[in-house]
């Protein structure tokens, strides 16, 4: 009986310990790419902001989103 309750308690810690590694998996994930994220987002809203002073100009087709600039 006394077997059977170890086991049990340690299949419940192995648990435990799964989940607290996935959470820290995840966690990893997100500080690493924190900083792409962030320039992803600054990018969107600088393009954005392009997109109305674009449209303010009197424009009305916009360049495609990945529009290479280029001193000719």
């Amino acid at each position: 009986m006394d077997e059977t309750i170890e086991l049990d308690a340690l299949a419940e810690e192995i648990r435990i310990t799964e989940q607290k590694l996935g959470d820290l998996r995840k966690e990893y994930r997100e500080r690493k790419t924190a900083g792409l994220r962030a320039a992803i987002e600054a990018r969107n809203e600088a393009e954005a902001l392009i997109r109305e002073e674009m449209k303010g100009l009197g424009y009305s087709s916009l360049p495609p989103r990945y529009v290479a600039w280029r001193n000719a």
